[in-house]
């Protein structure tokens, strides 16, 4: 194995564990609707957990970017080694 393909599963299995991570963080989708009935509505909390969902909807996207590119990236080291 050459240090780059090592340097490649490295980075993928951290970004793979981050992403994992990311995506258990994000709440359920279902609490949100509960707001249109008027159940369960805590208006005054929820700018803080507006950009946190934000923040983590933009982080997973990132992360999921850069783990494509990666795959990419270690398949075309693995195809010309």
């Amino acid at each position: 194995m050459s240090t780059a393909m090592i340097l490649f599963a490295i980075v993928l299995i951290v970004l793979s564990v981050a992403l994992t991570v990311v995506v258990v963080l994000q709440s359920n989708r279902g609490s949100e609707m509960s707001a249109l009935t008027g159940r369960n509505s805590n208006a005054a909390g929820r700018g803080q957990s507006a950009k946190k969902e934000m923040l983590l909807k933009r982080l997973t996207v990132v992360l999921g970017l850069l783990f494509v590119v990666s795959v990419f990236v270690m398949d075309i080291i693995v195809a010309y080694n």
